[in-house]
């Protein structure tokens, strides 16, 4: 065992939040189970933040922040649209 230490993150954690966002972009659309987005969508957002310090999946880590930022976008447009529903 060596004793490196690790500053810097792997292209798991890009894959990560590639994954995360991909599945909260496809569970937003779906009432009531999409609150799960609500949750991953914001996570996915943070990884793949993190996980572009390192080159080596830095592609993956901008697809992972676009999928997140998309699928966030998609929650605050449901948000705003049963906002309106109720307030009617």
């Amino acid at each position: 065992m060596s004793d490196q230490i690790i500053d810097r993150p792997g292209p798991g954690m890009a894959a990560a939040s590639l994954i995360l966002g991909v599945f909260g972009l496809m569970v937003v659309w779906i009432p009531l189970i999409g609150m799960i987005a609500w949750v991953l969508s914001p996570l996915g957002l943070v990884l793949g933040l993190v996980a572009l310090r390192n080159p080596a999946g830095r592609g993956v880590a901008i697809a992972g922040v676009t999928c997140s930022a998309i699928g966030l976008l998609a929650c605050f447009g449901w948000a705003m649209l049963f906002g309106a529903s109720v307030s009617i």
